[in-house]
């Protein structure tokens, strides 16, 4: 069982290294966590919501598809990606978002000129 969906890249303003104002983060946070929310919902739906459940343990793949082959750094497009993470959860695809449930591991792909990110969550 396998849940894929699409989203656009995080915000530059979720970055690690990002200095931003706390308010204008916290703004960019809950609309991107609601995004990837209404997207996990979206494809839940599509598949067979009879036959998706909430899931104890998940392996969430992650891959940011980057438009340019700029140098990137894995670690902070990762933790840009936790509102995404909290979406998944807030969607009621996975219980929690903690180590014991999830496995997320996190990759990088080029195509030139497109910019998304693919979430494939499977049990």
């Amino acid at each position: 069982m396998t849940l894929t969906f699409e989203v656009p890249l995080p915000p530059k303003e979720l970055s690690p290294n990002g200095r931003t104002h706390f308010m204008v983060k916290a703004k960019r946070t809950r609309e991107y966590r609601n995004t990837v929310a209404y997207a996990a919902i979206d494809a839940r739906n599509r598949s067979n919501p009879k036959e998706w459940h909430l899931l104890d343990k998940a392996r969430i793949d992650v891959t940011f598809v980057v438009p340019d082959k700029r140098r990137r750094d894995k670690t902070n497009m990762a933790a840009s990606f936790k509102a995404g993470l909290d979406g998944i959860v807030d969607a009621a695809v996975v219980r929690d978002d903690n180590y014991d449930c999830i496995d997320d591991q996190y990759h990088i792909r080029y195509e030139k000129g497109v910019s998304k990110v693919v979430v494939e969550v499977s049990a």
